[in-house]
């Protein structure tokens, strides 16, 4: 079963100013997740319907932080932002 993959313009927006490896291994993993939409190392946010993705590019720590609508067959990515103190307080 596949999911559709949505982005909130917000992720558009800041995916879209990204260039190089960054920007591939971030479109990889999210496109990944129309296929398997709680890979191996996800976890779901305490308090909150929605689950996150670590990764690292370069050295530098990422997020993705999205939710899983089974019944409509829809992964709706809310947040990808590197990772800092401010990343979860944003949701």
């Amino acid at each position: 079963m596949t999911h559709r993959v949505i982005l909130a313009p917000a992720v558009v927006r800041s995916v879209g100013k990204l260039r190089g490896p960054t920007f591939v291994a971030l479109r990889g993993v999210i496109l990944a997740l129309g296929h398997v939409p709680r890979p191996a190392g996800c976890r779901k946010l305490r308090g909150r319907d929605l689950y996150r993705i670590r990764l690292r590019i370069d050295g530098v720590p990422w997020r993705i932080v999205y939710q899983v609508r089974d019944e409509e067959e829809v992964v709706l990515v809310t947040h990808v932002a590197r990772r800092d103190e401010a990343t979860y307080r944003r949701i």
